[in-house]
């Protein structure tokens, strides 16, 4: 079965590299729990675990697209390989230079250069919806004033990403790019009209208090 396994995680599919992130991102949420919830109690703060389980959703979330987006591809598999194993070669492979392709796959297939096939939409799709969690999970946590920040940052963190990835054997891909850019963003949308729809209950409070406030003063 082991070795089954392994053959599925060096398929070089979504649902390989996936399985190779899993057991490190629920690894990441273990840790944090051990560390967060102890923190809490020792400071007298008042555990509100709709806030905690949101966050330990995005430890695992960030962890597991740390993995997929900024280590080299199949590292965890050649992790595991040297764990169980003894295979620790591999990983010295990993690390090299990419490549760079500026030139979207709509002008390739345009100009007649690219014919669409069934495993290119599928990663274009996938590389818009693994960020939708990352512009949902942003606005959730943090509360920002501006949604410029939110478009800022939908800008700024896929352009880093690829930049990296030339360094650690991946590819800078402006298909990549531009689908990241526009996963963030329709997680912020959903974020948004979620917060509109239902406003934090500290916030909630805090604008009856001020209600209450004003009508006292009129």
């Amino acid at each position: 079965m082991l070795n089954r396994l392994r053959m599925y995680m060096s398929t070089g599919t979504i649902g390989g590299y996936f399985l190779q992130a899993l057991p490190v991102a629920v690894l990441a949420v273990a840790v944090w729990l051990a560390v967060r919830l102890p923190l809490l109690k020792r400071k007298k703060v008042p555990i509100r675990w709709q806030d905690e389980l949101l966050r330990a959703l995005f430890v695992c979330y960030l962890t597991g697209l740390f993995s997929l987006v900024l280590l080299p591809a199949n590292f965890w598999l050649s992790v595991y390989d040297g764990i169980f194993l003894s295979w620790w070669s591999g990983i010295g492979r990993l690390f090299r230079l990419g490549d760079i392709n500026l030139v979207p796959s709509l002008v390739e297939w345009i100009r007649g250069d690219l014919t669409v096939s069934a495993w290119l939409v599928t990663m274009l799709v996938f590389n818009v919806l693994m960020f939708i969690p990352l512009g949902f999970f942003l606005p959730m946590l943090t509360r920002p004033k501006s949604k410029r920040t939110m478009l800022l940052l939908a800008a700024a963190v896929p352009l880093l990403c690829e930049t990296w990835q030339i360094f650690v054997g991946r590819n800078f891909d402006v298909d990549d790019l531009i689908c990241n850019f526009a996963g963030i963003l329709i997680g912020a949308a959903i974020a948004f009209a979620v917060l509109r729809r239902y406003p934090d209950a500290e916030e909630a409070e805090e604008a009856e208090e001020a209600g209450e406030a004003e009508k006292t003063d009129s």
